[in-house]
């Protein structure tokens, strides 16, 4: 058994690779970690509307023997968060200060596992903005900011970039896009309709896709050129920990392409700077 694994990483690390019925699977157990561990393997098929056999498949594909090997690195992965918790209440930090520690160790963890799971995806993405005419940053909801964070990060290298947040004229505006122009749409659900539709849109015109979202394998990046997973989990239903990686991911991505375009990146930081150094005291 493998007792040492992270089921939450392997999990998502696996998810652009598992079946509808699989995703379903998956996305039920990262929101219901504590739950499964006193579970049978029908009882988690019943919660999730699929098979045993589904729930088994799951299981292997992320690197389980089976249902009850996963439940154990469950039960080994929360011992270690206790764990880890246990240690940080052992400082006696005051009660807000705590607060902050528990907040910032999520999004710590966030941009550790966002890193682990990488690969080549932000090397793909900077490929598409590269050779990108014009770029289109679509949000809704809570992705609002990332979508802002995105476009300014952008525009500020030298890039021909706009942001668009109402459902309405963002499906005007990817009407009037030609190749080789892109959209990036950002979702941490992968599930805002009015997002997947739109870079489903983007698609069926020929402009390049690229998608920034917590659920590797959503409907969303069904829609995507290249994925990039900004994975976190959230303790509330305030998705900080979540805004706090897709805004460093956008950033690195920026970064990327400043890297690649030292010069004409670096002359449009200049003049963006010296534009505004009279408005500083």
């Amino acid at each position: 058994m493998q007792t040492n694994a992270n089921v939450e990483a392997a999990i998502r690390r696996n998810m652009a690779k598992l079946s509808r019925s699989e995703v379903a699977v998956a996305q039920w157990i990262l929101a219901n970690q504590r739950k499964v561990v006193t579970m049978s393997m029908g009882q988690v098929a019943t919660e999730c509307g699929v098979s045993d056999t589904s729930v088994l498949r799951l299981c292997r594909r992320v690197g389980m023997q089976g249902f009850t090997d996963l439940k154990f690195c469950l039960v080994a992965d929360q011992a270690r968060e206790a764990s880890a918790q246990d240690s940080m209440s052992e400082r006696s930090l005051p009660e807000g200060a705590g607060i902050a520690a528990s907040l910032f160790d999520e999004c710590i963890k966030g941009l550790k596992q966002t890193l682990d799971n990488m690969q080549d995806s932000l090397d793909q993405a900077t490929d598409v903005i590269d050779g990108a005419s014009e770029i289109l940053v679509v949000g809704v909801g809570t992705s609002i900011p990332t979508a802002l964070a995105a476009q300014e990060q952008l525009f500020l290298r030298g890039l021909k970039c706009r942001v668009q947040t109402d459902p309405y004229l963002q499906r005007m505006e990817v009407a009037l896009l030609k190749p080789p122009a892109a959209v990036l749409a950002i979702s941490h659900s992968g599930a805002s309709i009015d997002t997947v539709e739109v870079l489903g849109q983007a698609r069926d015109l020929g402009l390049s896709t690229i998608c920034v979202t917590g659920m590797p394998g959503s409907p969303l990046t069904r829609n995507a050129d290249v994925t990039l997973a900004a994975l976190s989990r959230e303790i509330r239903n305030e998705p900080v920990a979540g805004r706090v990686v897709q805004v460093a991911l956008v950033s690195a991505l920026a970064r990327a392409y400043a890297e690649r375009r030292k010069s004409e990146a670096f002359e449009a930081e200049q003049a963006a700077f010296q534009s505004v150094i009279g408005k500083t005291l």
